[in-house]
């Protein structure tokens, strides 16, 4: 279960203060505040809680994380009473006992069909751990947009046929659920219960939403035209449009779109092998978590009421471009996505996030950002029109793959981009100057302050002084990762082998240019493959050349 998705019956009426924070956690989010007692501030957190997602606000709890306590008094009721009536939202209350200490958890419900707001007129959303308001354009398209029924919650035509669904779709989502398996009979009660269908008089006794079909038909095409997704590769990079070298449709339940989606661009990507330490990985061209948070955004936000239209994938030779139909729901706009959300097909995203398909409410684009910086590559890009949305992921490097996979062995002991980048200089060189590490970065960043915070923070260690300082791998990150000064080898050397066989030979002055360094250093590597029996050297002198090894019969 998530945290996101606690209700009071998860909350036992006694635990220890570990088991309440174990089940809680201690960050605030959009779904959890904590407040120290039953104050004047709850008159913002239960209208933005109502405007967002819901959430609970535990009530004994300082700013600090300590269980203060707060106890359920007749006063204490009247006052929650009356702030909920003042924000018209019936909440509900539990006292819960932590390690003696009384608290009160209040449960705020979701409200649709109706703007609430604070006492004074003032229209707040959840945004993390904060209440903030809506203002301007913001504001009028979230109430414009909260009025407007979402085609998620039209019925679809015709008689509910229990076999045009995929009874084991919908048995796997009621396991995520912690229900029981059910058979082909109780299929139709069972949509209602995942609040994909409405009851209704008749054998089959429920209503199929458009929801329910995007979610569970096994051709939701039948029901709701353009459920589907068009993957076209193409060659070239554009403006012209390149010719199509695959193309396939992929319809179903939406987590098997999903899976189809992302199987045809694996296939139409490459895919790199580095060794990173005693073992072989691979690297795809794009971030597996980026890509899939991008698809489930196309297939969760879409506007379904806009007949006919699909969603659009087409893999070029350097983007992924990801359509889909339908404007920016809300008062979600370019700027403020990565902090902001808006679920224009709630019971949809609601069931997703039930499934684990989706994580938390709203941290989708911004897990897409930070994926893309881990990377170091650009981050995603979105152009919005009123009728589509279009998110473009592309394949630029800032480091090798090698490089890639020997930042990965570090783990999270580092968070930037810069820092990362840093990192990849000093690896490459061995040492490195401030002079070199600012032209590795090629932005207008704090280089001396950067460099200050990476010595202090551990990653680097500064030899010398003034201008002849030369900064140094840490032992620890050298403990993580292993030599610097080994592995800058072992890349050069891969580099040229892979090179050798591309072209069929090098000779040291293009092998210098090839890794960035010096003739001599690229001459003492290539003489290093020679003994190895790796290459053979052919000429004398200037004139030499290194071809392949020839292989053995």
């Amino acid at each position: 279960m998530s945290r996101s998705q606690l209700s009071l019956d998860d909350l036992p009426e006694r635990m220890s203060a570990s088991q309440f924070w174990n089940l809680v956690g201690e960050v605030e989010r959009e779904t959890l505040e904590f407040k120290r007692g039953i104050a004047d501030s709850l008159l913002a957190a239960i209208p933005a809680m109502a405007m967002t997602n819901g959430g609970l606000l535990v009530c004994g709890i300082s700013d600090d994380r300590e269980i203060v306590g707060c106890s359920l008094t007749q006063n204490n009721q009247n006052r929650l009473t009356r702030y909920a009536n003042e924000c018209n939202v019936v909440v509900d209350l539990k006292p819960v006992e932590v390690d003696g200490r009384d608290i009160v958890v209040v449960s705020v419900p979701e409200v649709h069909g109706r703007i609430v707001t604070t006492p004074n007129g003032r229209l707040l959303r959840r945004v993390g751990g904060d209440s903030m308001p809506l203002q301007g354009d913001e504001l009028g398209r979230f109430v414009a947009e909260r009025q407007r029924a979402s085609a998620e919650a039209n019925p679809i035509d015709g008689a509910f046929d229990p076999e045009a669904f995929d009874l084991g779709v919908v048995n796997g989502a009621l396991a995520r659920q912690g229900r029981s398996e059910i058979e082909v009979a109780d299929l139709g009660r069972a949509l209602v219960d995942l609040n994909v269908a409405e009851a209704s008089d008749g054998i089959a006794g429920a209503t199929v939403l458009v929801a329910g079909a995007v979610l569970f038909a096994r051709d939701p095409r039948r029901f709701v035209p353009g459920a589907e997704a068009q993957l076209i590769r193409r060659d070239g990079i554009g403006p012209d449009l390149g010719p199509i070298v695959d193309r396939e449709s992929c319809a179903g339940p939406l987590a098997a779109v999903l899976e189809c989606c992302l199987e045809f661009v694996d296939s139409h990507t490459k895919s790199f092998e580095v060794v990173s330490g005693l073992f072989r990985e691979a690297i795809p061209e794009y971030p597996v978590p980026v890509l899939r948070e991008a698809l489930l955004n196309a297939l969760a936000h879409r506007d379904y009421g806009l007949a006919g239209a699909t969603i659009d994938v087409t893999v070029w030779d350097d983007r992924v471009e990801i359509r889909s139909p339908g404007s920016l729901p809300g008062h979600i706009n370019e700027q403020n996505m990565r902090v902001e959300h808006f679920s224009r097909n709630r019971r949809l995203m609601r069931v997703l996030r039930d499934i684990g398909l989706v994580e938390e409410f709203g941290e989708g684009v911004d897990r897409m950002y930070r994926e893309m910086e881990a990377r170091l590559m650009p981050p995603p890009e979105f152009e919005a029109t009123p009728s589509s949305v279009t998110v473009t992921l592309r394949n630029q490097f800032r480091v090798s793959v090698e490089e890639l996979a020997w930042l990965g062995v570090l783990g999270d002991v580092f968070a930037s981009a810069s820092e990362r980048l840093a990192l990849v200089e000093v690896y490459r060189r061995g040492s490195a100057a401030r002079r070199h590490v600012a032209d590795a970065l090629a932005e207008d960043a704090e280089v001396d302050r950067l460099l200050a915070r990476m010595v202090d923070g551990g990653l680097l260690v500064r030899v010398g002084r003034a201008g002849g300082a030369q900064y140094e791998l840490s032992p620890e990150v050298v403990r993580r990762a292993g030599s610097a000064g080994v592995n800058t080898s072992h890349l050069y050397r891969r580099r040229l082998l892979d090179e050798l066989a591309s072209r069929g030979g090098l000779s040291s002055a293009e092998a210098a240019e090839l890794l960035g360094v010096d003739v001599a250093e690229a001459r003492r590597t290539l003489n290093v493959l020679a003994a190895s029996g790796l290459v053979r050297a052919v000429g004398k002198t200037r004139a030499r050349r290194y071809l392949p090894a020839p292989s053995e019969e």
